[in-house]
């Protein structure tokens, strides 16, 4: 909104024409990033005449720039190859600039002023007013959680095998017996129907070689221990996002000298 003493006689708006401006990032870091996305929005340039005495042009530029990139990497242990390790990271940058120049062209008549306030009567008075504003916000969150992890149904048959070989290996007449823990239940239940029957037909193997085996004190029995506990693993994820944005002011004042008449003698 403009006010004053002016009399709005002639208002003429028109479009000036505007070029899109280069992609440039802000802030120093655009060594940092590759193949951003980036969302020019120019919202124009408008010159409007007051009066025959002065104008003023507006021009308004946005340009806003998003750019984001994940990654993921695993370690896995070089003696069972299981996973040991589990890194995640994500960076989301957003970066904003806004531009808005205001450029005010007026006579030396309609100010009031002479000839005498111009160092060359010849050449206009220009004020320069610029303000500018810089908020840059970056925020990192690490966190580091540890997973358990439960054995494959095929993992623990395999290890109710060995211990079924090596407890019909021992020369004592011992009675065979087997444990599991809540892992190891978990896992089998889960597991596919074929699993589960075969799983049951090593139990059934076990039992009747115990029936071929003189009945030994509880103390002497050998029991197959089988876990479904796995090797845990480590996950660590790191995320940064980093916010900015500039504004940038610029008001120019153009003041015209006053016209001089020829005088003819």
């Amino acid at each position: 909104m403009i006010t004053g003493d002016f009399m709005l006689s002639t208002v003429q708006p028109s479009i000036l024409k505007t070029t899109l401006p280069k992609e440039t990032l802000p802030f120093g870091i655009n060594r940092y990033l590759t193949n951003p996305y980036s969302n020019n929005k120019i919202a124009g340039s408008e010159k409007t005449e007051i009066s025959n005495l002065s104008s003023f042009a507006l021009s308004m530029q946005l340009t806003e720039i998003n750019y984001s990139e994940s990654s993921s990497g695993m370690l896995y242990r070089s003696s069972d190859n299981s996973l040991a390790l589990k890194a995640n990271r994500s960076v989301n940058v957003n970066l904003k600039m806004e531009k808005i120049q205001f450029d005010l062209t007026m006579t030396a008549e309609s100010l009031g002023l002479d000839a005498s306030v111009f160092a060359n009567k010849s050449e206009p008075l220009i004020i320069k007013l610029q303000y500018s504003q810089t908020d840059l916000q970056i925020s990192s969150e690490y966190l580091v959680k540890k997973h358990k992890t439960i054995r494959t149904p095929q993992e623990i048959i395999q290890e109710l095998v060995k211990g079924l070989t090596t407890a019909m290996q021992d020369p004592d007449k011992r009675t065979i017996m087997y444990t599991l823990d809540e892992e190891a239940i978990q896992s089998l239940v889960q597991s596919d129907p074929k699993l589960g029957k075969l799983f049951g037909e090593l139990v059934m193997l076990m039992n009747a070689v115990n029936l071929m085996k003189e009945q030994s004190l509880g103390d002497h029995d050998y029991v197959i221990r089988l876990s479904g506990k796995g090797k845990p693993y480590n996950e660590i994820s790191e995320t940064t996002d980093i916010q900015g944005y500039a504004k940038e002011y610029s008001v120019n004042i153009t003041v015209l000298p006053p016209k001089t008449e020829l005088t003819v003698t």
